[in-house]
């Protein structure tokens, strides 16, 4: 059984980091008046967010026209103490209400290893993900974890996908022969061998 949260109305929408280059932790934050929700993601889970959110709404445009004013963008406020490190990201739309659905899932701990693949975009993860126990083993309840489910304004998650992308940016450069971070002191490229 999952344990569901829902932000209907959210004030605020981020995406970021907290730390410094190389040690950096990234987060997805909503919050409203009385309630604040973060939640650990990876840096690639912020670029991808990023990136697919804008064509998502690029693509959902010529249908439903934007009609919000530009929110301003959002950093993430203090405490970072997340609830849950989300596994899967889901974006969708409710077009009664014109808001974006961003959904965060975290799986459990014990799935982590053995299903580490990524899926392509649109689909997504049974709950179960193993194969199921032979007959004469008794069944167990597999818990879902957390599943968080933030409908945005599109002017929210444009302005969250910018932030998260300049996040993502600030971060190491890339190494130009193996696209790998470079630290400051130096880098031991693999192509190198």
């Amino acid at each position: 059984m999952a344990d569901d949260i829902e932000f209907d109305e959210i004030d605020a929408l981020a995406a970021g980091a907290v730390g410094e280059p190389g040690e950096r932790e990234f987060f997805i934050q909503a919050r409203t008046e009385s309630t604040q929700l973060t939640v650990l993601v990876e840096k690639e889970q912020v670029a991808l967010l990023a990136a697919e959110a804008i064509t998502f709404l690029d693509r959902i445009a010529d249908d439903f026209p934007e009609d919000d004013d530009e929110a301003p963008k959002q950093d993430l406020r203090e405490p970072t103490v997340p609830l849950f490190r989300a596994r899967l990201i889901g974006l969708g739309f409710d077009p009664e209400r014109a808001r974006v659905l961003i959904e965060l899932r975290e799986r459990p701990s014990g799935e982590e290893e053995e299903d580490e693949g990524e899926l392509p975009a649109g689909e997504r993860a049974s709950a179960g993900g193993v194969t199921p126990p032979a007959a004469s083993e008794p069944m167990e309840m597999e818990e879902e974890g957390y599943v968080a489910r933030i409908y945005a304004t599109r002017s929210q998650v444009r302005a969250m996908a910018a932030r998260g992308a300049a996040a993502v940016a600030a971060g190491r450069p890339p190494c130009p022969l193996c696209d790998m971070p470079m630290d400051p002191a130096g880098h031991r490229c693999p192509r190198w061998n």
